[in-house]
């Protein structure tokens, strides 16, 4: 104990005595009777004492001994009324500065401690952040430079420094004076209480202590080390008890930091207190053994197993977690310190329970430890970063549990940052969903919207794993507040980019077909290539035949779907007021229904005229497009440039996949370009049991009627941006990943053109072996403007009838008993045909009614009957050089009858002219259900360029069973006429309601 006087007391000597005596009559039990007490008189020069100094000074070492008193002067410069500039801060070199407080990456300096850190933290009130901005000063922000010079060891909040009275030769005395305290006192006053101590010991406790000692333990039965029994006792050991001497031995010397003598010391001593069952005795001095051995050099023994048993005994016999925390920390500081990491994330880890949840004080300590076993796991080498990140979510529980919002934030980002793009789906979503919770608390609005976007943002190459609903659920809901309030304060009136549905941008078609082409773009993800490319052969012949040449030379097929299995160099080509029909696959990857309301399509539009702009503003009107209704109904959306439709709502299911077909309708020449999504994202919540309402994310109530329902919608887009096809020609394009240009969605308009529409209905989608029938098809011009030099082409055999501009019957057989006349010699099926119009032109509105002869074959098989009509504009539109329009039948061919012609003689007649006797034998071979039955022969016909039939004697239908045969005889006779023409010539025998025509070649 240290005593100061000043000189210029009238009594100084009687002022040390009479400090003296009030040390003694405190009575303070844990202060040792016999301290060192050590006396300092203060000269001030200023001030003139009333004693000499050398009197006051010779009295004091009479009284106390020239070892503990010591004459401290200061002010000796300013006596004679010098004024000695002040000497520097003495303070200064015990504060920490700016650049020591700076820290590295993790926030910690180098002597800082990680529990020293999260002490600094951690807030000092605990309710006050629980509303998430109630308290003016942020705990995690940085210190200002004000906060900094503040310090009190660096300068006051009024501005004079710490010892700005002190000069240079006063704080020189001062170490001085301390330096004697340590020396000449201090140190030979524990010296000889340490030989005083050893004495007494050797003397009480010698045979007589160690006989009783070795007795008691051999017939004491307490419990083992850390072992819980009835409770901790407490002999109340006396003062100059043995044991009592021996701790007090083993303190001195570890204050002297001789560690070996304190060692042996605390280790003899904690086996008399073990023996005793004294285990708090016991535990403390575990602890110091154990801290002897840390800070010693000289023993060969691991510390680590008696702090093991102290924490234990602290825990389980002495019922002191205060005393085991205090442990822990130490010992784990002590770890730390050596390197090892594992053994002290262990120890911090194990000293946490749920117990603390109930007590706010205890639950704060808890977390602190979950947050520095963390950090041990980080330090590690190589580090465990996953038990880091999971130690750390475990810490932003008990830090929300306690309040701390920022701090639980903190711990949720850091663990965010090893979680994310690992494929840890279930424990991403946990985190990405409480980022969003806790930044949405402490209103941090950008935090929340990014947090809630990588907790909905797709991912390639992800499947996501099932997942709780509520948490998707109450997501959902936070996530749209979130947007509505970060809308409102960033950009507000727009569509903000959403992750939320999926959509497969390689999964796009986009249609020319009209309005009436919802089905054919619903088919068109299923394109089949073979057939794929027998349109671009027939569309080619067809284009050979309107340009003259039978083959056409620079030829480019009149692409009219663009999608992923076409494809897209060049741009679509599409005129005005026509209707451009797109179908975009949508996937919820959520475990929670989607709600979607007003989809449409947001266009680009660059018009011819540069002076020209355009926004595309969608106004609602009261139309309605029922042709392109695929889930839901729609409205039409319109402007001066372009018409869009609408799909009012549509609700995904969980992990639902499905397409919507949406239109565009162009008003304006120019470049079209469909950019992205547009949509409202409906978030649905709950009618609430409260008469208050729930509070949501916001903290706002959603409903004060506990029955209703609330919607919240956001305003959101999708950007669609499909790639190309994946080159593969140079080294490059193997080497890396290029991709060809894409250009479904980049839309030419141009001037009006002509749009044909075919009905085929007519079409046979039965026919027999052999059968020849005919059908009329419709084909209407539905464009603007007029078309010409329409060509037919179909893929299976297919002959050109009459064309007309009207409807019509066409003649299936004659009326009479004979028929002759003059038919084209070449009557095989060409692949295209030109189709003279009667006009020479189509014009906008009408319709050419095309009768065509279709051949069944000579197989029973099934096919699918493709015909093309390509045609070309009136005038000359640039880029435009043909048009096309096809549709697919589904015809089944059946088996039949057979027919075999045979030659028996030629022979002359009486007039001088040869006569040709055959026969044709049919034979019905149809046996099964649905094969032809019963087989009439109504007429028999002979195409040749030489021979006309004869008139038979036959005036009744002959009739074939199902598999029978019949002969039937016929004579012919050669003509007179011009060599070169063919001639159709044919005999009846009676007449049918609905006659079938089969053909056979006459050998």
């Amino acid at each position: 104990c240290i005593f100061f006087v000043t000189a210029q007391e009238n009594d100084p000597v009687g002022q040390f005595q009479t400090l003296a005596g009030k040390l003694g009559e405190a009575n303070i039990n844990w202060v040792d009777s016999d301290i060192m007490s050590y006396h300092v008189l203060i000269n001030d020069f200023t001030r003139k004492a009333k004693t000499p100094i050398e009197d006051l000074m010779q009295g004091l070492t009479t009284l106390y001994g020239p070892a503990t008193c010591h004459l401290l002067t200061l002010n000796e410069r300013k006596k004679g009324g010098e004024n000695e500039p002040p000497g520097p801060n003495p303070w200064r070199q015990f504060a920490k500065d700016k650049s020591q407080r700076g820290g590295d990456e993790d926030g910690r300096s180098a002597d800082v401690t990680l529990l020293q850190m999260a002490m600094d933290d951690v807030s000092d009130d605990v309710s006050g952040s629980e509303g998430g901005g109630g308290g003016s000063s942020d705990p995690l922000g940085a210190k200002t430079e004000e906060e900094d010079e503040e310090n009190p060891l660096l300068g006051e909040a009024s501005g004079k420094p710490c010892g700005e009275s002190l000069t240079i030769a006063d704080q020189s005395a001062i170490r001085v004076c301390i330096n004697d305290f340590v020396v000449r006192g201090l140190l030979p006053f524990n010296e000889r209480r340490m030989r005083a101590l050893n004495e007494a010991l050797n003397t009480r406790r010698g045979l007589r202590g160690t006989l009783f000692s070795a007795t008691k333990k051999l017939f004491s039965a307490g419990p083992k080390p850390g072992v819980a029994g009835k409770g901790p006792t407490n002999p109340g050991y006396l003062t100059d008890s043995p044991e009592i001497l021996l701790r007090r031995l083993g303190d001195l010397s570890f204050l002297l930091q001789h560690y070996t003598m304190a060692y042996n010391s605390y280790h003899q001593v904690k086996r008399d207190f073990q023996n005793d069952q004294a285990y708090n005795h016991y535990a403390a001095a575990l602890e110091m053994t154990s801290l002897s051995l840390y800070m010693g050099t000289g023993i060969r023994r691991e510390p680590h197993p008696y702090y093991d048993e102290c924490i234990n005994v602290y825990l389980n016999l002495c019922k002191s977690p205060l005393y085991a925390m205090r442990a822990t920390l130490v010992h784990c500081e002590c770890l730390i310190s050596r390197g090892y990491f594992l053994s002290a994330a262990s120890w911090f880890i194990k000293m946490t329970n749920d117990e603390a949840d109930l007590n706010s004080g205890l639950l704060l300590e808890q977390v602190l430890l979950l947050e520095q076993g963390a950090h041990c796991y980080v330090r590690m080498d190589p580090p465990s970063l996953r038990k880091y990140a999971f130690h750390l979510v475990l810490a932003g529980h008990r830090y929300s549990k306690a309040g701390q919002r920022k701090h639980a934030l903190r711990c949720y980002n850091n663990a965010w940052d090893i979680f994310k793009g690992k494929g840890w789906t279930l424990a991403g979503n946990h985190i990405g969903f409480t980022i969003g919770r806790h930044s949405y608390n402490v209103r941090d609005i950008e935090g929340a919207y990014n947090a809630y976007q990588s907790l909905l943002t797709r991912e390639e190459n992800t499947v996501h794993v099932q997942c709780s609903q509520i948490l998707f659920q109450k997501g959902i809901q936070d996530f749209v507040s979130v947007v509505q309030i970060y809308l409102q304060n960033e950009a507000p009136g727009t569509a903000v980019e959403l992750p939320i549905p999926i959509v497969d941008d390689n999964g796009i078609c986009v249609s020319l077909f009209g309005e009436k082409s919802a089905e054919v773009v619903k088919q068109t993800p299923n394109f089949d290539k073979e057939k794929g490319q027998r349109v671009v052969e027939l569309e080619e012949a067809a284009h050979g035949i309107i340009a003259g040449t039978g083959q056409s030379v620079f030829f480019k097929p009149h692409q009219r779907v663009f999608g992923g299995h076409t494809l897209n160099k060049f741009q679509p080509t599409c005129a005005l007021n026509e209707t451009v029909t797109v179908l975009i696959p949508l996937r919820n990857p959520l475990q929670i229904p989607l709600t979607l309301a007003n989809i449409s399509l947001c266009c680009l539009h660059s018009p011819r005229d540069p002076n020209q702009t355009f926004k595309h503003l969608k106004t609602p009107s009261t139309g309605s497009s029922p042709d392109l209704s695929y889930r839901g109904s729609q409205k039409t959306a319109t402007h001066d440039q372009v018409v869009t439709s609408e799909l009012e709502r549509l609700v995904l299911g969980p992990e639902e996949e499905t397409s919507i077909v949406l239109s565009v309708t162009p008003l304006v020449e120019g470049s079209l370009t469909i950019a992205s999504l547009v949509y409202h994202l409906v978030s649905t919540k709950a009618p609430s049991s409260s008469s208050g309402g729930e509070k949501g994310a916001g903290g706002e109530g959603v409903a004060k009627d506990p029955g209703a329902v609330t919607e919240s919608v956001i305003r959101g887009r999708i950007k669609l941006s499909p790639q190309g096809p994946r080159l593969n020609i140079t080294k490059d394009h193997r080497v890396g990943e290029v991709y060809g240009v894409e250009n479904r969605l980049n839309l030419m308009v141009t001037s009006p053109l002509p749009r044909m529409e075919l009905n085929t209905a007519s079409l046979p989608t039965h026919l027999y072996c052999g059968e020849v029938k005919c059908a009329v098809i419709q084909a209407t011009n539905t464009g603007a403007t007029s078309l010409t030099n329409l060509c037919l082409a179909t893929s299976h055999p297919c002959s050109l009838g009459e064309v007309r501009l009207s409807p019509f019957q066409p003649v299936v057989h004659p009326t009479g008993g004979e028929y002759c006349h003059v038919i084209d010699p070449t009557y095989h099926c060409p692949t295209a045909t030109k189709v003279e119009l009667p006009t020479g032109q189509l014009d906008p509105g009408q319709t050419a009614y095309i009768a065509v002869w279709l051949y069944g074959g000579e197989k029973a098989q099934t096919y699918d009957l493709l015909t093309m009509l390509c045609y070309t504009p009136l005038s000359n539109i640039p880029g435009v050089t043909h048009r096309t329009v096809s549709t697919v039948t589904r015809v089944s061919v059946s088996v039949s009858v057979t027919v075999e012609s045979r030659v028996c003689d030629v022979t002359p007649s009486s007039e001088n002219r040869l006569h040709l006797l055959g026969s044709v034998v049919v034979n019905n071979v149809g046996l099964f259900s649905g094969s032809l039955q019963d087989t009439h022969i109504t007429q028999l016909g002979l195409v040749s360029d030489r021979w006309i039939l004869q008139k038979l004697d036959c005036t009744i239908p002959l009739m074939v069973y199902p598999g029978a045969s019949i002969s039937i005889p016929f004579t012919a006779e050669l003509s007179d006429h011009k060599p070169g023409a063919a001639y159709f010539s044919s005999v009846r025998f009676g007449i049918l309601e609905r006659p079938l025509t089969f053909s056979s070649t006459l050998a």
